[in-house]
């Protein structure tokens, strides 16, 4: 599909070479508030290191100056106490218009293979590209739960593990021991939630894998943390230890907040 893509669209392509506005940008988004000045000349730093050492390609879309540092600075999010080594093993980051649609083969609660068609905003590989669909990407920075950039992220950190399997390599001091009872205790929770046809705080799509449940909890824990703290707060915990941050204190008393915020991303 990408390589149809590639001949459809006009393809434009490079390392950023021309500062961007990353610290007029930063304020703009509301998941980047409660940064401290340090945390927030760090995360420029890194947004910035990050569009030198992967390929920015767009393929049927342009992004602006400020499109592309906020794309940057929320990809960075999640490595602001890390380091680039947590982002290694793919080398571009492939925006799209919109989500893509594909038929694909899946066995039902019967057990029988039927053929659907599945739409996917964002896709990772191992050893591959990160692919983002902007009509998605435009919509994050906001305290609602979702965020597709480091959604796919996450993806990538569990692959430095191997297989994508909700288990991520782990920092000093943790333990993969705790990390896959945590996990797992809160993956069968969320499977019950369904079983029982109840209706979960938490995206229903993160029950599909583990890897799966790892991503939306990522998602949740940088942008609705205090949700997330509520539902599994050994998960939370967990995810505290692993990006060494603790983001439910930068998170409002009240989202949406009641003037509207101007919208970053175009």
């Amino acid at each position: 599909m990408l390589k149809r893509l590639r001949g459809w669209f006009e393809r434009s392509a490079g390392r950023e070479s021309e500062p961007l506005p990353l610290a007029e940008v930063l304020p703009l988004i509301p998941i980047l508030e409660g940064l401290s000045q340090g945390e927030q000349a760090r995360l420029c730093e890194l947004a910035a290191l990050l569009l030198r050492r992967k390929t920015l390609t767009q393929l049927g879309v342009e992004l602006s100056a400020e499109d592309k540092a906020a794309l940057a600075l929320q990809a960075a999010l999640p490595i602001l106490h890390l380091d680039m080594e947590w982002y290694r093993g793919f080398h571009e980051i492939i925006v799209i218009p919109e989500p893509v649609v594909r038929r694909e083969m899946v066995q039902n609660e019967f057990g029988l293979v039927e053929e659907i068609e599945e739409e996917h905003a964002g896709e990772s590989w191992q050893q591959g590209p990160l692919v983002l669909a902007w009509s998605e990407l435009a919509q994050d920075g906001g305290w609602d739960g979702y965020n597709l950039v480091i959604h796919e992220l996450a993806h990538k950190m569990d692959m430095l593990g191997g297989d994508a399997d909700g288990a991520p390599p782990m920092r000093t001091g943790m333990e993969m021991g705790r990390w896959r009872r945590d996990f797992q205790a809160a993956f069968d929770a969320l499977n019950g939630q369904l079983d029982r046809e109840e209706e979960p705080a938490i995206d229903p799509y993160a029950a599909t894998h583990p890897a799966e449940f790892l991503a939306v909890c990522c998602e949740m824990f940088f942008t609705h943390p205090r949700q997330l703290a509520g539902i599994y707060p050994a998960v939370y915990g967990q995810l505290v230890a692993l990006f060494g941050q603790d983001p439910q204190w930068r998170q409002p008393d009240a989202w949406p907040p009641a003037e509207p915020t101007a919208q970053v991303m175009s």
